[in-house]
């Protein structure tokens, strides 16, 4: 059967299988209430916080932080109680090993349309048997570049985020050379990289089995800034669905 979600349109029947890593171009044209939600939620870019836990006098990334708790069965959205952020040395060297406060998601964006259809249709891409409830980190980090000065994505270089499975959904692209996302298998080679250029284009991937990170944004031409707004989310099953022995 083939699942169709509201801003992927129909989904590939064979997911995660031999690839941890699976691109999902952005369905055009949206209904009129998912485009309005998918513009305000660009509009919430420009409300973003500085990333005070960077290194350097450059802050090159800005960024809002919420959690929520996803049932697939009943298909209820619940915010959860916002709590600092926290990854290992092992996992972030660049800034783990810190409890990373980072200012919350604004009220509004918590309730954009756009926002719970996209938890949804990537909760849909993720392999059955996962669990019914999903614990879903929204991350909105906005990059920052100017004339010889670069902006970091992944400032730790290739790396595991330490979750189940990790989305990207590209939100704004402005004046930007660079901003390439990659992918190596555990050997630590290279063997995908996508650049997500459309508002709306996704890319999910199965963190365990691959390393990622981004190349630096930098400002394309002679324009004085260029800015790369990106959705990130981070998805943990909760309660796994209960295994029954052969018998």
């Amino acid at each position: 059967m083939t699942t169709h979600t509201e801003l992927f349109g129909a989904l590939p029947g064979s997911r995660f299988t031999d690839d941890p890593v699976l691109l999902l171009p952005a369905r055009t044209p949206l209904d009129g209430r998912l485009d309005a939600g998918r513009r305000e939620l660009a509009e919430d870019f420009e409300d973003l916080a500085d990333d005070r836990w960077l290194k350097g006098d450059h802050v090159f990334r800005k960024r809002r932080f919420g959690l929520f708790a996803a049932d697939t069965e009943s298909r209820a959205i619940e915010p959860l109680e916002d709590r600092a952020f926290f990854q290992s040395t092992e996992l972030n060297p660049y800034a783990g090993g810190m409890h990373r406060k980072f200012e919350p998601l604004a009220a509004r964006t918590r309730a954009n349309p756009y926002l719970a259809q996209l938890m949804w249709d990537v909760l849909a891409v993720l392999p059955g048997g996962r669990g019914r409830t999903w614990e879903v980190g929204v991350h909105l980090m906005r990059i920052v570049a100017r004339p010889g000065l670069p902006g970091h994505p992944a400032p730790e270089g290739m790396h595991h985020d330490g979750h189940a499975f990790t989305s990207i959904t590209l939100v704004g692209r402005a004046d930007v050379s660079g901003g390439v996302s990659r992918f190596a298998g555990l050997d630590g080679r290279i063997h995908r990289e996508l650049a997500l250029e459309r508002p709306g284009d996704t890319v999910v991937f199965e963190d365990p089995r691959c390393l990622h990170d981004v190349t630096p944004v930098e400002v394309a031409g002679d324009a004085a800034l260029a800015t790369r707004d990106v959705c990130g989310f981070s998805l943990n099953p909760v309660e796994p669905n209960p295994v029954e022995e052969d018998r």
